[in-house]
Protein backbone atom coordinates (compact mmCIF):
# COMPACT_ATOMS: atom_id res chain seq x y z
CA UNK A 1 0.00 0.00 0.00
CA UNK A 2 2.48 2.08 0.53
CA UNK A 3 5.18 3.31 -1.70
CA UNK A 4 8.32 2.86 0.87
CA UNK A 5 11.62 2.20 -1.45
CA UNK A 6 12.82 -1.20 -1.08
CA UNK A 7 15.53 -1.61 1.60
CA UNK A 8 18.85 -3.63 1.29
CA UNK A 9 20.46 -4.26 4.17
CA UNK A 10 20.56 -0.71 5.82
CA UNK A 11 20.35 0.70 2.16
CA UNK A 12 17.20 2.15 0.62
CA UNK A 13 16.48 2.48 -3.10
CA UNK A 14 15.60 6.32 -4.47
CA UNK A 15 13.33 7.33 -6.94
CA UNK A 16 16.82 7.19 -9.64
CA UNK A 17 17.64 3.92 -8.61
CA UNK A 18 20.86 4.52 -6.39
CA UNK A 19 21.54 2.83 -2.99
CA UNK A 20 20.77 5.51 -0.69
CA UNK A 21 21.63 4.82 3.48
CA UNK A 22 18.75 4.07 6.05
CA UNK A 23 20.27 6.94 8.29
CA UNK A 24 20.32 9.22 5.21
CA UNK A 25 16.63 9.32 4.79
CA UNK A 26 16.36 9.38 8.24
CA UNK A 27 18.47 12.73 8.54
CA UNK A 28 16.73 14.32 5.56
CA UNK A 29 13.62 13.66 7.12
CA UNK A 30 14.67 15.37 10.65
CA UNK A 31 15.78 18.60 8.85
CA UNK A 32 12.78 19.05 7.24
CA UNK A 33 10.83 18.54 10.89
CA UNK A 34 13.49 20.71 12.21
CA UNK A 35 12.40 23.49 9.59
CA UNK A 36 9.10 23.19 10.68
CA UNK A 37 10.07 23.51 14.34
CA UNK A 38 13.09 25.24 14.68
CA UNK A 39 13.58 27.06 11.59
CA UNK A 40 16.54 27.50 9.47
CA UNK A 41 18.45 26.03 12.54
CA UNK A 42 17.99 22.33 12.22
CA UNK A 43 18.05 22.49 8.45
CA UNK A 44 21.81 24.11 8.33
CA UNK A 45 23.07 22.05 10.99
CA UNK A 46 21.67 18.84 9.11
CA UNK A 47 23.22 20.67 5.92
CA UNK A 48 26.57 21.59 7.90
CA UNK A 49 27.24 18.22 8.97
CA UNK A 50 25.71 15.69 6.34
CA UNK A 51 25.81 17.40 2.89
CA UNK A 52 28.87 15.62 1.76
CA UNK A 53 27.77 12.22 2.74
CA UNK A 54 25.25 11.72 -0.42
CA UNK A 55 23.64 13.39 -3.07
CA UNK A 56 20.20 12.47 -1.76
CA UNK A 57 21.45 14.06 1.49
CA UNK A 58 23.09 17.42 -0.16
CA UNK A 59 19.76 17.83 -1.93
CA UNK A 60 17.31 17.28 0.96
CA UNK A 61 19.00 19.21 3.21
CA UNK A 62 19.67 22.06 0.90
CA UNK A 63 15.80 22.25 0.73
CA UNK A 64 14.97 22.26 3.66
CA UNK A 65 17.81 25.21 4.07
CA UNK A 66 16.30 26.99 1.67
CA UNK A 67 12.81 26.64 2.36
CA UNK A 68 12.98 27.77 5.85
CA UNK A 69 15.62 30.63 4.77
CA UNK A 70 12.43 31.80 2.68
CA UNK A 71 9.87 31.49 4.60
CA UNK A 72 12.04 33.83 7.19
CA UNK A 73 13.25 36.73 4.52
CA UNK A 74 8.69 36.60 3.41
CA UNK A 75 8.42 36.77 7.60
CA UNK A 76 10.46 39.55 7.89
CA UNK A 77 9.18 41.61 4.72
CA UNK A 78 5.75 41.16 6.41
CA UNK A 79 6.89 42.47 9.69
CA UNK A 80 8.13 45.41 6.98
CA UNK A 81 5.01 45.91 5.96
CA UNK A 82 3.10 45.96 9.11
CA UNK A 83 5.44 48.58 10.05
CA UNK A 84 4.64 50.74 7.36
CA UNK A 85 0.68 50.21 7.60
CA UNK A 86 1.19 51.15 11.32
CA UNK A 87 2.13 54.64 10.29
CA UNK A 88 -1.32 55.25 9.49
CA UNK A 89 -3.86 53.04 11.28
CA UNK A 90 -2.90 49.58 13.67
CA UNK A 91 -5.68 47.73 12.88
CA UNK A 92 -5.40 47.74 9.07
CA UNK A 93 -1.96 46.76 9.55
CA UNK A 94 -2.70 44.00 12.11
CA UNK A 95 -5.43 42.67 9.61
CA UNK A 96 -2.96 42.37 6.45
CA UNK A 97 -0.15 41.01 8.46
CA UNK A 98 -1.69 38.42 9.95
CA UNK A 99 -3.64 37.40 6.71
CA UNK A 100 -0.38 37.45 5.06
CA UNK A 101 1.74 36.00 7.18
CA UNK A 102 -0.98 33.31 7.87
CA UNK A 103 -0.96 32.46 4.39
CA UNK A 104 2.70 32.16 3.86
CA UNK A 105 2.78 30.01 6.95
CA UNK A 106 0.81 27.87 5.28
CA UNK A 107 2.61 27.69 2.14
CA UNK A 108 5.50 26.73 3.66
CA UNK A 109 4.11 24.67 5.91
CA UNK A 110 2.69 22.78 2.93
CA UNK A 111 6.18 22.22 1.11
CA UNK A 112 7.94 21.03 4.10
CA UNK A 113 5.42 18.61 4.77
CA UNK A 114 5.84 17.61 1.26
CA UNK A 115 9.40 17.24 1.64
CA UNK A 116 9.07 15.06 4.39
CA UNK A 117 7.02 12.80 2.57
CA UNK A 118 9.68 12.66 -0.41
CA UNK A 119 12.41 11.76 1.55
CA UNK A 120 10.97 9.48 4.23
CA UNK A 121 10.48 7.96 0.85
CA UNK A 122 13.52 7.91 -1.04
CA UNK A 123 12.46 10.42 -3.56
CA UNK A 124 13.25 13.96 -4.77
CA UNK A 125 10.52 17.01 -4.64
CA UNK A 126 11.29 19.82 -6.82
CA UNK A 127 10.17 23.10 -4.73
CA UNK A 128 8.36 25.82 -7.24
CA UNK A 129 10.91 28.68 -8.09
CA UNK A 130 8.53 31.31 -7.03
CA UNK A 131 8.13 30.31 -3.26
CA UNK A 132 11.65 29.14 -2.34
CA UNK A 133 14.70 30.92 -3.43
CA UNK A 134 17.79 29.20 -4.19
CA UNK A 135 20.00 30.39 -1.41
CA UNK A 136 22.01 27.21 -0.63
CA UNK A 137 22.87 25.30 -3.84
CA UNK A 138 21.54 21.69 -3.48
CA UNK A 139 24.26 20.08 -6.34
CA UNK A 140 27.56 21.47 -4.14
CA UNK A 141 29.93 19.51 -5.10
CA UNK A 142 28.64 18.45 -8.21
CA UNK A 143 30.27 20.58 -10.31
CA UNK A 144 33.79 20.49 -8.09
CA UNK A 145 33.71 16.75 -8.41
CA UNK A 146 33.36 17.19 -12.80
CA UNK A 147 35.78 20.03 -12.91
Amino acid sequence: MTSKPVSEGGLVRDSDGELVRDGDVTSATFGYLGAIVLGPVIPLIVYALRARRSPFMRYHAATAVNLSLTGALYGLSCLILGGLLMLDNISVALIVVLAVGFVIWISMLRYLIRGVIAANHGERHEVPGWICARIVNPGLGADLVSA
